[in-house]
C-alpha cells in the first residue's frame, strides 16, 4: 500500500510489460509518460496495461504547449503560454478566451491517448531575470495576467475531462538556476511572496484539483528546509493559509536540487512527511524493493501524517483522471491548427526597427541555432533540423544558410566569415541564449561587422542582449506557426 503514494517516470519505450512490472512491483498509483513512451500505439497499449493490471491507474503527463510537448502526432504546435501573454498584452480579454480554448484542446489531445492526468498549466510569475527552467513556460511577468490565463487553462482542461495541475508552487519564475541541476534560493519579501502566490490562491479558490512544489529554498518560507521537504510550507502555508484541500504532488525526486537530501529512499520519506500525497520519481532505474522497505519502515513509526486523508485524495484523482475508455481520435485538426495560427500572429511583433530593415531585402544570409544537443529535451518540429523547411517556413530568399552554436566552447562557422559583403542582409534566429553562451556570442560577432542585422528572439528577457540600433522580432517561441509569423513580417506582409 505504501507504493500507492508514487507517482512514476514510465519505462523508456514501448509501454509493456517493463511498465506493467514496474506497477506491480512497487503498487505506483501512477506513470509519468515521457517522448519515448507516446508512440502511434499508445491507445492499444494502454488499454492493454489497465487490463493487465486489473486496477486504477493513472497517466500523466507534461503536455503545457510550447517547448514542453511529449509528442507533436495528432497535437496542433501550441505557440506557449509566453505567446498568450504577449496576446494579453495588447487584449486582455482574448487571450483569456484563447487560453481556456487551448485548454481544451490540450485536454482532448491527452484523452484520445488515454492520458487522464495534466502536469500543467505553469503559474509561475516571472522575475526580471526570467527563470532558465522556464522561459516561455510561463504566461508573464505580471501575477494578473499569469492568474487570468493560468485560471482559463484550468477550466478549458476540466471542461475536456482532464485533471490539470498548477506548478511549480511556492513559484519559481525569479530563481537564479535550474532545480533540475541545482538548489535555486529565493529571498523573497512578504510582498514578493505574495506576487508569487497570487496565480495559486486564486487556482485553488477557484478549486484547482492538484498542485506541484518545486525544488527550492524559501527562507521566508522556511529557513532551513527546501520547500520539497518542508511541513511547515505545505502544512502551514499551502494547506492552512491558501486553504489547498486538493492532492500535493513533488516535482521529481530525482533533480539536482534534491540530489543533497539522501538516498532516493530518505527523499521519498522526508516529501511525504512534508505533507505531499504523492511523490513524483522520473525514470532512472531504482533499488525500489530497499525504497519500498524503506517507506513501509517509515509509516510502521507512525511517521508519516494524514496517511488515511492523503489516499482519500489519491483515490478522488484515480476517479476522475483514470481514463479507462479513451475517446476516439480526432479527425479534424483544422480548428485547432487555426487557433494555434491565430494565437501566432497576435503574438509575433516587431520590437524595434531603428534603421527601417524590415521589409528585409532578399537574399539574407540566415543564422540558425544548431538544435541537435538539446533534442534529448526539447521535441523540435522538422524544420529546425532541416535549414531548407526552415527557409522555406520562413518564406524569405537566403543567399546562405549558416548553422550556429550553442556552446561557446565550440567552434563558430568558419567560410568567408560573419562579413559576407554580397548579402544585403543578416537574419539570426536566437535560441535560448540567456542559458547558452555561443548564442550571445554569435550575436556579439554579427553586431560588430556594423551591418544590417535584425535578430529573432523568442524567450523572455532576451531582448535585453540585443544591442540599440538593431532590429529585434520578438517570436514568444519556437512553434511553426510563429516562425511563419515571423516570416510574414520579415517580407513586410505582417
Amino acid at each position: 500500500m505504501v507504493g500507492r503514494r508514487l507517482l512514476l517516470g514510465a519505462p523508456p519505450g514501448e509501454i509493456g510489460e517493463a511498465a506493467l512490472a514496474l506497477l506491480r512491483q512497487t503498487g505506483a498509483m501512477g506513470l509519468v509518460l515521457f517522448r519515448s513512451n507516446v508512440t502511434p500505439q499508445l491507445r492499444k497499449q494502454l488499454t492493454w496495461l489497465r487490463e493487465r493490471l486489473g486496477r486504477p491507474v493513472v497517466m500523466a503527463i507534461d503536455h503545457e504547449g510550447g517547448q514542453v510537448m511529449r509528442h507533436l502526432a495528432g497535437c496542433a504546435p501550441w505557440p506557449g503560454n509566453y505567446a498568450l501573454g504577449r496576446v494579453a498584452q495588447r487584449d486582455r480579454a482574448q487571450a483569456e478566451r484563447w487560453a481556456e480554448a487551448v485548454g481544451w484542446e490540450l485536454g482532448q489531445e491527452l484523452r484520445a491517448l488515454g492520458i487522464g492526468w495534466n502536469l500543467a498549466p505553469v503559474l509561475d510569475v516571472l522575475g526580471d531575470r526570467p527563470n532558465p527552467a522556464l522561459g516561455g513556460r510561463a504566461f508573464g511577468s505580471d501575477p494578473e495576467v499569469v492568474t487570468r490565463l493560468g485560471l482559463a487553462m484550468v477550466r478549458g482542461m476540466q471542461q475536456a475531462g482532464v485533471v490539470p495541475c498548477g506548478k511549480h508552487f511556492p513559484g519559481l519564475g525569479c530563481a537564479p538556476v535550474d532545480p533540475h541541476q541545482a538548489l535555486p534560493r529565493l529571498d523573497l519579501s512578504p510582498a514578493q511572496l505574495a506576487t508569487h502566490a497570487q496565480p495559486f490562491r486564486a487556482a485553488i479558490a477557484a478549486g484547482l484539483p492538484t498542485v506541484m512544489t518545486t525544488h527550492v529554498l524559501v527562507p521566508a518560507l522556511d529557513g532551513e528546509n527546501v520547500i520539497t521537504f518542508s511541513r511547515q510550507v505545505l502544512q502551514t502555508y499551502l494547506r492552512d493559509a491558501l486553504q489547498f484541500t486538493g492532492l500535493c504532488v513533488s516535482d521529481d525526486l530525482q533533480m539536482g536540487a534534491v540530489a543533497a537530501g539522501g538516498t532516493l529512499a530518505e527523499r521519498l520519506g522526508k516529501t511525504l512527511q512534508a505533507g505531499h500525497d504523492v511523490a513524483l520519481v522520473g525514470a532512472k532505474k531504482e533499488d525500489w524493493q530497499a525504497v519500498l522497505r524503506h517507506l513501509s519502515a517509515v509509516v510502521e513509526q507512525g511517521a508519516l501524517p494524514e496517511w488515511d486523508l492523503a489516499l482519500h485524495r489519491i483515490e478522488h484523482l484515480m476517479a476522475q483522471a483514470d481514463v479507462a475508455q479513451v475517446l476516439p481520435p480526432t479527425q479534424d485538426w483544422q480548428p485547432a491548427i487555426l487557433l494555434a495560427e491565430r494565437i501566432a500572429q497576435a503574438a509575433v511583433r516587431v520590437v524595434r526597427d531603428p534603421q527601417g530593415r524590415l521589409p528585409v531585402p532578399g537574399p539574407v544570409r540566415l543564422y540558425l541555432p544548431d538544435v541537435t544537443p538539446v533534442a534529448d529535451w526539447v521535441l523540435w518540429e522538422p524544420c529546425w533540423l532541416d535549414p531548407a523547411q526552415m527557409a522555406a517556413l520562413l518564406g524569405i530568399p537566403t543567399a546562405a544558410v549558416v548553422m550556429t552554436c550553442l556552446d561557446a566552447n565550440r567552434a563558430m562557422p568558419t567560410g568567408d566569415g560573419w562579413a559576407n559583403r554580397t548579402c544585403t542582409t543578416h537574419v539570426l534566429l536566437l535560441y535560448d541564449a540567456l542559458r547558452w553562451p555561443g548564442q550571445r556570442q554569435v550575436l556579439g560577432e554579427l553586431a560588430q561587422t556594423g551591418q544590417p542585422l535584425v535578430v529573432v528572439v523568442g524567450q523572455p528577457g532576451e531582448v535585453d542582449l540585443i544591442p540599440a540600433g538593431v532590429t529585434v522580432i520578438d517570436a514568444a517561441g519556437w512553434r511553426s506557426p510563429l516562425l511563419r509569423q515571423v516570416g510574414r513580417l520579415l517580407r513586410g506582409e505582417g
